[in-house]
């Protein structure tokens, strides 16, 4: 069984993907981000959280104080509401910072945005000079994960995607841009 494409970490010819700054001829042809299994962290801290009011509440409820209940039932409902709130507030977040993290990659540039859109880079495609892809620990050789360098003259030096499927695949793929790009420019 396939996971679904919009959950996939490497895209080819995203439809209806584009961002702020696309030029009108450019065209998205790759989009790369982080892979399901770099989500594991927060998924399991989510439902780590999930369950702390179903043995938080019947145990604050016993509480009493000369007799009397301190936490009051309407009081427990509150703090349970409010600590949902929180916890879907924390999933949603994180699968935002996850989904919207990528690296697209044009027909003229590469460009990487980072953490919620708070750092957007880009490079034309005639500026890399190396790409390489990097399988740390047997973990990530098992698990096909790994990390893609591109190496630029442009003002940032370097643009570096880690936890993405298949590394060599995308590195491969955006080379054959990288060259088909360098091969226009030479015969035109």
């Amino acid at each position: 069984m396939s996971k679904p494409l919009i959950l996939s970490s490497f895209i080819k010819n995203p439809r209806n993907t584009s961002y702020e700054g696309k030029d009108q001829d450019e065209e998205v042809k790759i989009l790369v981000r982080q892979s399901l299994i770099s989500v594991w962290g927060w998924v399991i801290t989510s439902v780590f959280l999930f369950f702390i009011p179903i043995f938080a509440i019947p145990a604050l409820s016993r509480i009493q104080y000369g007799g009397e209940e301190i936490f009051t039932g309407m009081f427990l409902f509150s703090i349970t509401i409010f600590w949902y709130i929180f916890v879907f507030g924390y999933i949603f977040q994180n699968f935002l910072d996850w989904y919207f993290e990528v690296l697209l990659v044009t027909n003229k540039k590469i460009v990487d945005i980072d953490r919620g859109c708070t750092n957007i880079s880009e490079t034309l495609l005639s500026n890399i000079q190396d790409i390489t892809s990097k399988m740390n620990a047997t973990l990530g050789q098992i698990l096909n994960i790994g990390s893609i360098y591109i190496q630029t003259a442009a003002e940032r030096e370097e643009f570096e995607f880690h936890l993405v499927d298949n590394p060599s695949i995308i590195r491969d793929a955006i080379s054959d841009l990288v060259s088909n790009e360098s091969h226009k420019k030479t015969w035109s």
